[in-house]
């Protein structure tokens, strides 16, 4: 089983001193599934390091401060990855622009995401109007956020960046798969990313139900990264709430088991699986997602926590 553990000094400056050939991390910086604050676990983000670059994937609340956490400059993330815009995924994408720029960075941050990428940014410009002029008046030759802070929305499934150590392709899942058509607008998108660098392929789920098209698409990847709920949990969690009928709805068809992450893996043929975006997340033992998920796949695995390295 590939070595995971909590993210160290020692371990991150042997990670951004790698030599000639590239290497590849892949950090959990926020693990928790929901947009409910946990004490246990921060809100959903990832990050894949190669070299010294850090590429974000995903940014829920507080995840400037998690960076900091796993030693990173949060100053230096100039690419993000948005899976879809439900609020524990992408609560503080503005908010991490927004101090970048407040503490220094002068080259622009990107974001990517689904249709609606592009006016949630505008939105946040307006919000952070007031405190941009303030800090442009005591700090001359600012240059504006509205240059500093470009969102792109994504078009459909497809390549989505390159660079000289990254490609990034997307994949439309299968988290809008009910009722998407009766109740929500046809331009919501929900996506994975598969993640290819000169060492690696990491496929990471975002936010799904069972989806036969994840299979071909996370196909012999090195890392799958994928969400995984326990539905007996939730459902004792929920006994007693007017809302229990719909929100089980949405957990049986929206998002994944430990047993259903199994056989994708599986069929995938993927060397290693990464169980994260837990709900509950709370106290269970690894063994409530462990054990079902071995019914099918044999390969390593781990109920990843924030802050640990792959």
């Amino acid at each position: 089983m590939n070595c995971t553990s909590k993210l160290t000094a020692g371990v991150l400056a042997l990670l951004l001193a790698a030599g000639a050939a590239a290497q590849t991390k892949l950090i959990t910086l926020g693990t928790q599934g929901g947009p409910i604050p946990k004490v246990q676990r921060s809100q959903p983000a990832t990050a894949v390091v190669v070299r010294d670059r850090v590429y974000l994937f995903d940014a829920g609340n507080g995840v400037a401060r998690q960076l900091v956490a796993a030693g990173f400059n949060f100053r230096q993330v100039e690419r993000i990855f948005i899976t879809h815009h439900h609020d524990d995924h992408n609560a503080d994408v503005g908010t991490l622009m927004g101090l970048q720029w407040a503490t220094g960075r002068r080259a622009p941050t990107h974001v990517y995401g689904p249709a609606g990428m592009q006016s949630m940014m505008q939105g946040f410009l307006q919000y952070f109007q007031p405190n941009a002029r303030i800090r442009s008046a005591d700090s001359k030759g600012q240059p504006p956020p509205e240059k500093m802070f470009i969102a792109h929305d994504i078009p459909g499934s497809g390549p989505v960046y390159e660079d000289e150590f990254i490609s990034v392709t997307a994949q439309e899942n299968c988290h809008y798969a009910h009722d998407s058509a009766a109740t929500r607008p046809g331009i919501d998108k929900s996506y994975a990313y598969r993640i290819k660098t000169p060492d690696k392929v990491i496929v990471i789920s975002g936010d799904t139900g069972p989806c036969p098209v994840l299979e071909a698409f996370s196909r012999d990847a090195d890392l799958l990264v994928h969400e995984v709920i326990d539905l007996p949990l939730i459902e004792k969690g929920l006994r007693g709430s007017p809302a229990t009928e719909a929100l089980m709805r949405h957990m049986i068809e929206e998002h994944t088991t430990a047993e259903e992450v199994g056989r994708l893996a599986t069929a995938a043929r993927v060397k290693q699986v990464v169980l994260t975006h837990v709900i509950p997340g709370g106290d269970e033992p690894d063994s409530v997602y462990l054990e079902p998920l071995r019914k099918h796949f044999k390969g390593p695995a781990t109920v990843a926590r924030d802050l640990m390295s792959f």
